[in-house]
């Protein structure tokens, strides 16, 4: 019998070329699957939906939860799914910066290994075949050069760690080699972000986050150990010219960019960003049947002495008048330290951290209020300006508004809204003159809306108890949610079914707000998680009499006492520097006539009269609302859900005060709470 010739075996498939194509189509058909569930699962949506979720589990099972989202990138890494940014910003929001780093950088090692050595097995041997030539320079380039071609592509975030992966898997780097290389090349950019997603709080884009001058910064850092490496044999004359100019470059980028970033004028333009119903159909506000037709304004700010500020909002069209704000004392509208607080670091973060991040809208009155100058216009804003408000939103430092009522239908209604920026450097300037602190020091969480959370509170350093009581407390978590003024408008920034009691909001996840986003406006696509379970279980009140450090008067402090069923955790809010007498009285269906403040330090209330906040700097108020944990470390009620305390006497029996607590961004009551003063 004839044997077979060694051409025709040649043209059957082996079974090593069958075992090779069976393993090609099975990962296609793995990728393919892991990008469909990732497109599914992973958007940016779908985990801000589930936000709250996953922080509760990681509260409850750190290390199962650790596991979990480390084996997740994993696989996106091998399956070069481009979502590896969003889960770091992601492990910074759950976990914090430094264990969300770990957890990412690990993953990340492990899962671009994994991929290069399935590029090798895969693609290395067709490449090798097919592309000798390339393969061996590639081979030869990387033998010499290998750790720092390979550090400068990790470091660089305008190259994909897929390509990366696949190039590496071509070529006869080691393993061992890789995975070092690939840890420490990646470490600086999963930092970033992780620190990103710590500071906001929220999941936002990576590409908001981190900014195309990092981008360039951490490419021109990767860059540097090839240069470094082909520096040697190169004459030191030329060497040192030539470090000099890279370094000239590099510096002048970043003092470039401080520069414009922080730029400050005596007289500055500065555009106004204004928005359509069709481009802002969440606005809750109460609008004017004139809304929409005074659109079209630019801003000059000019600059009177060291604090206050001309606001002259120009008219583009001539039906417009051209509104000023006159002699604004700013110092009142930037971050201030009490004096009694002032070389307590703890206590200066949350001071200074809740007075940006709390809304500040400051009312300067009607077209003849002494704060304004209305001119010009076909005559409806000379005439019918009931109230020119300015905002400094509960953003970032610099995200500022203007809001121009009229007054229809009994009540005040907008007509127009504008955002701007109050620019940074003379918000740098307000700042150091406030508080005598260098800015650099705090401006990452003032411009990046970090938080203070954790911090260790030592409440004796704001006031001093003289007496001290439990009092009795009416509480139903069973009683129905009602609403009045801006929470009956803002009912459709609520994303939940059947929440009908105050328990549907604290024993249930499944309630979202509208988020609050820049320039400072609400997005019902972007929805914000809570921990309202950590006030499930209501215990006790107490209420006390104290002594504030801000005046050394009498006052009253409301302590309640929570416990979270599901861990057994218990946390504090305490509302302190009141004076219960002077507290307005109402009847529950009139809640928005109490005291309606924020949480924190040092903060004014929400809504105030110029003048009235010229007589009372936010510095010098005894008013201070914060929850604490069993340690007495301070919890961010951003993350918890919570805007702040509504307070309010009862009309029939004034030693009876009722306590209201806002949800996120003031969309919802979340609870109800009536104290008896003992």
């Amino acid at each position: 019998m004839a044997k077979p010739s060694a051409s025709a075996a040649s043209d059957r498939p082996t079974t090593n070329g069958r075992a090779a194509g069976w393993m090609v189509y099975s990962t296609a058909a793995l990728v393919a699957l892991a990008w469909v569930a990732a497109w599914q699962l992973l958007s940016i949506d779908a985990i801000r939906q589930r936000l709250g979720d996953l922080q509760l589990y990681a509260a409850a099972k750190p290390m199962a939860a650790a596991g979990i989202l480390a084996g997740i990138a994993t696989a996106v890494h091998l399956a070069a799914v481009p979502v590896a940014s969003l889960l770091t910003v992601l492990a910074g929001v759950v976990f914090g910066r430094w264990m969300g780093m770990g957890i990412m950088a690990l993953a990340a090692t492990i899962g671009c290994s994994l991929s290069m050595l399935l590029s090798r097995r895969l693609i290395g041997p067709p490449f090798a075949i097919h592309l000798p030539e390339k393969t061996e320079a590639l081979n030869r380039r990387l033998e010499k050069h290998g750790p720092y071609d390979l550090f400068a592509l990790r470091m660089t975030p305008f190259i994909p760690s897929a390509v990366v992966n696949v190039l590496m898997g071509v070529s006869t780097m080691p393993l061992v080699t890789h995975a070092w290389v690939t840890l420490v090349g990646s470490l600086p950019g999963i930092f970033l972000l992780a620190s990103a997603g710590d500071a906001a709080g929220t999941v936002e884009s990576p590409g908001e986050l981190l900014s195309p001058f990092t981008a360039a910064l951490l490419t021109i850092l990767g860059v540097l150990p090839v240069i470094v490496r082909m520096s040697i044999g190169v004459p030191r004359r030329r060497l040192i010219i030539s470090g000099c100019i890279f370094a000239t470059v590099v510096l002048g980028a970043i003092v470039a960019r401080v520069v414009i970033r922080y730029r400050a004028a005596d007289s500055m333009t500065i555009a106004v960003q204004e928005l359509t119903n069709a481009d802002y159909p969440e606005d809750p506000s109460s609008r004017s049947i004139h809304h929409g037709k005074y659109q079209g304004r630019a801003l000059t700010l000019v600059k009177r002495d060291d604090t206050h500020f001309d606001f002259a909002f120009e008219p583009r069209h001539s039906h417009i008048a051209r509104i000023v704000f006159k002699n604004v004392d700013c110092s009142l509208l930037t971050p201030n330290l009490p004096e009694w607080v002032k070389g307590k670091s703890a206590l200066e973060r949350i001071a200074l951290a809740s007075r940006q991040f709390a809304r500040q809208q400051v009312r300067f009155g009607g077209s003849t209020s002494p704060y304004l100058e209305v001119t010009g216009g076909d005559g409806f804003e000379k005439q019918l300006l009931y109230s020119a408000e300015l905002v400094k939103n509960s953003l970032h430092a610099g995200l500022w508004e203007v809001m121009l009522y009229t007054h229809e239908r009994g009540e005040k209604t907008l007509y127009y809204q504008g955002w701007f920026s109050f620019p940074l450097g003379h918000y740098k300037r307000l700042f150091e003159h406030n508080t005598g602190l260098s800015y650099w020091k705090h401006f990452y969480y003032l411009e990046h809306q970090s938080v203070a959370d954790g911090q260790q509170v030592k409440l004796e350093d704001l006031r001093t108890v003289s007496r001290e009581a439990e009092s009795r407390c009416v509480h139903d978590s069973n009683e129905l949610v009602f609403a009045a003024g801006e929470q009956a408008r803002r009912r459709r920034l609520t994303m939940g079914e059947n929440v009908r009691f105050w328990k549907d909001y604290t024993e249930s996840t499944d309630v979202r707000f509208a988020a609050f986003v820049a320039p400072g406006r609400y997005r019902a696509d972007r929805l914000q998680g809570h921990q309202l379970n950590r006030i499930e279980k209501f215990e006790k009140a107490l209420t006390r009499q104290i002594v504030s450090c801000a005046d050394r008067e009498p006052r009253s402090e409301i302590e309640l006492v929570f416990a979270n069923s599901r861990n057994g955790k218990k946390c504090r809010l305490i509302v302190s520097g009141f004076q219960w007498d002077l507290l307005p009285a109402a009847p529950i269906e009139e809640y928005p006539r109490g005291r309606y403040m924020p949480m924190g330090l040092a903060v004014p209330p929400i809504f105030q009269d110029y003048p009235e906040l010229a007589r009372s700097a936010p510095n010098r108020s005894p008013y201070f609302a914060m929850f604490v944990d069993e340690e007495g470390r301070f919890l961010d009620p951003h993350s918890m859900g919570i805007e702040g305390p509504i307070v309010h006497r009862d009309v029939k029996y004034p030693n009876w005060v009722h306590l209201y607590l806002m949800s996120y961004e003031r969309h919802a009551l979340v609870g109800h709470w009536i104290i008896e003063r003992t």
